[in-house]
């Protein structure tokens, strides 16, 4: 063959080459694309500040959770997950100034992990713009209006709702419960105090009688309770963690008050440990199974725990979150990458899974997650009764919350 007849061959075999890979793209089930290297999960966490005592242990429950990913399920379609991790000490300031250290990665995360309610509420809009997907506490502020935002559980007007329902359910006298409000000046604490939650008190018959509020870093709030005590409630409810919530019941017991506590999400294994004697008899509002329960999933877990030696002081209920995060993003990619492909990958597709997500259950019932495209936070609930330090659940496994969410959001 001469050698124009070669040159012109080569130019023929390559065009051919090109246009059939066009057409492998455009067969459906064909389309050539190119897996990263890795899926980044950020978690901005404080780990040395006021909310340690729940959230010092989720990053070590997100590195437990990538591991089992990873080793025993083959990561995402065979796509490893990796952490970046930032202890915030609870400052909103700081942690701003970590989420834009995070951001400018190459590649950015796509997904964020914030159990800080201030820093999520400061970050909701943040998430649009920079368009990545945000796992948040179940504050109002931090939801909504709906963006790019999810919650971990129930709205926290939510969660005591289906606390004070219990306590309506379950109060033998004939008469409406009466129940004192005594939480945090912060936007975690305050988050519960909301007019859907006043409103549905009020159709359940349950009376709210006093509403005080105290310092994150009070230590003594018998001036509140002072107050409390001349109107004789029959509960507390609070939306406190740690030293705080010690700091009520203290109090309580100080000033010979027989009162037991409501609490949510922040009244759980970490907390009670400060002090299980003040806590007996007392009612937390969970999403998860209990530690000292018999679940699939906390055997599961736990089998991770010692395997990487953790401790008790591990077992608290956002080290539980932190493998809710890391599950549900290997869900909703997983399902995301298996209909658009790796190469059409974005925050569009994996928010259409989760606004999909319906009552599914990782791990045989870790938690029980439900989104739609304008409610955001899953409205499944766990109710755990304290007894000798122990986690009894007296709900029955899942309760589906009552939908407090604003009517202008719906």
């Amino acid at each position: 063959m001469k050698r124009g007849g070669v040159y012109h061959f080569r130019q023929m075999l390559t065009l051919f080459v090109l246009v059939f890979v066009g057409f492998m793209m455009a067969v459906p089930g064909h389309c050539i694309a190119r897996k990263p290297d890795a899926v980044r999960l950020a978690i901005l966490a404080d780990q040395t500040g006021p909310y340690i005592q729940i959230t010092g242990p989720a990053v070590a429950g997100l590195d437990d959770a990538i591991k089992y990913i990873n080793e025993e399920l083959g990561g995402i379609d065979g796509v490893k997950m990796k952490m970046a991790a930032r202890d915030n000490g609870g400052k909103v300031a700081l942690g701003l100034q970590q989420y834009t250290e995070l951001i400018q990665m190459d590649p950015k995360p796509l997904f964020f992990h914030v159990p800080l309610t201030p820093l999520a509420e400061a970050l909701r809009e943040k998430l649009i713009a920079d368009n990545v997907i945000g796992f948040f506490p179940s504050s109002i502020k931090d939801l909504y209006p709906a963006g790019n935002a999810y919650g971990y559980y129930a709205l926290y007007t939510e969660m005591a709702a289906t606390g004070m329902k219990w306590v309506k359910d379950n109060f033998k006298e004939k008469r409406n419960p009466k129940v004192a409000i005594i939480t945090w000046d912060t936007a975690f604490g305050q988050a519960i105090l909301e007019q859907e939650l006043f409103g549905y008190c009020k159709t359940i018959g349950v009376d709210i009688v006093a509403k005080e509020l105290f310092g994150v870093r009070d230590v003594d709030v018998t001036t509140q309770m002072v107050r409390i005590k001349t109107q004789k409630p029959d509960w507390l409810l609070t939306n406190t963690t740690g030293s705080g919530t010690v700091a009520v019941m203290k109090a309580a017991k100080e000033l010979g008050m027989n009162t037991k506590l409501v609490n949510l999400v922040a009244g759980d294994w970490g907390t009670i440990r400060l002090n299980p004697s003040l806590f007996e008899g007392c009612i937390s509002i969970l999403h998860t199974p209990s530690y000292d329960g018999d679940s699939p999933a906390i055997k599961t877990i736990e089998k991770y725990m010692k395997q990487n030696q953790r401790t008790s002081k591990e077992q608290t209920n956002f080290y539980l979150v932190s493998w809710q995060y890391a599950m549900l993003v290997r869900k909703v990619v997983g399902d995301a990458v298996s209909k658009v492909g790796w190469d059409k990958l974005d925050v569009a597709a994996v928010k259409k899974e989760l606004n999909s997500l319906t009552d599914w259950e990782p791990l045989g019932g870790l938690v029980k997650m439900t989104y739609t495209e304008k409610i955001r936070a899953t409205p499944w609930l766990t109710i755990m009764k304290i007894e000798d330090g122990k986690f009894i659940d007296v709900g029955g496994g899942f309760v589906k919350a009552p939908d407090l969410t604003p009517e202008k959001y719906r």
